[in-house]
């Protein structure tokens, strides 16, 4: 029974995980070795070490969406024993929310959100598998290059661009607190919509003060970057260039039928099987 909930298998799952969090596109090859076709490159997605993302915006993260990260193996027993009684307590009109750094990172590799029991067991599962086999910084790196930051486009140093036209080793502290604070629900806190700019200020402004309070940062600082606030944080779109990703029709066929061959072997949902596909940077002749 526990095999039918769980599914796939910690040996392949964590097989899989180091595999995808290689963020190279499959590539397609015809019968002479040329490239035909770049799976997943539609996804705007620049890809950057955790050497490079600076202090504040790892600990703005950290601090405001897994403040014991660095402490637990996966689970938050605090926050999820919380959210479970929410969620009972509403009669399961409550969403679990509660999820770790960890938790996130699985649910984007496997794109499953639906809202269930059995879902979340799966995730609490396979997050702890991840924390065996890979270093929190491991995780982390997986965590800032895979999560949705905006219309069509993945990953931290991709939101660098997008937001402020600037490589994320460049951010402030303001605007590290902006992007962390953005995670909560990107597209309502996207500034180059109107209406956002009060809830932008409101979310930013939380993310330092959590950081102040967990000693990430100093009052003068924490001062600091609430006065830049305040005066407005400075947004430039950057632009990135976008490939093609418009497929011949023997190419569509064949990708479907991977996907569902991908699917089958690994126990795998079929939208599991096409992040895998994105991200694993498969050769396919």
């Amino acid at each position: 029974m526990i095999g039918v909930v769980l599914g796939i298998s910690a040996h392949r799952w964590k097989a899989l995980v180091k595999e995808m969090l290689a963020f190279e596109n499959s590539v397609v090859l015809d019968m002479d070795g040329n490239e035909i076709a770049k799976l997943g490159c539609e996804r705007k997605n620049l890809t950057i070490p955790l050497s490079d993302i600076p202090d504040n915006l790892k600990n703005a993260y950290v601090a405001i969406e897994d403040e014991r990260f660095y402490k637990h193996g996966g689970i938050d027993i605090k926050r999820t024993g919380g959210a479970i009684a929410s969620y009972v307590l509403h009669f399961g009109k409550s969403s679990y929310g509660g999820s770790t750094i960890t938790q996130q990172l699985v649910k984007n590799l496997t794109g499953d959100t639906t809202d269930s029991i059995t879902r979340k067991v799966k995730e609490w599962w396979k997050a702890c598998l991840i924390e065996s086999c890979l270093s929190k910084d491991e995780i982390l790196e997986g965590y800032f290059n895979i999560i949705y930051v905006g219309p069509n486009r993945y990953g931290i140093e991709t939101a660098a661009h997008y937001y402020f036209d600037k490589s994320a080793k460049d951010l402030t502290l303001e605007e590290c607190a902006f992007l962390a604070g953005l995670n909560h629900s990107p597209n309502s806190y996207n500034p180059f919509e109107d209406g956002n700019t009060e809830k932008i200020t409101k979310r930013t402004k939380i993310v330092l003060a959590k950081m102040l309070e967990l000693k990430y940062i100093e009052e003068a600082h924490y001062n600091t970057a609430m006065d830049n606030v305040d005066k407005g944080l400075h947004f430039k779109k950057g632009e990135m260039p976008s490939e093609d990703a418009v497929y011949s029709y023997h190419t569509d066929a064949m990708i479907l039928e991977i996907t569902e061959d991908i699917a089958k072997k690994y126990d795998i949902s079929e939208t599991f099987a096409t992040n895998y596909i994105n991200m694993a940077g498969l050769t396919i002749h």
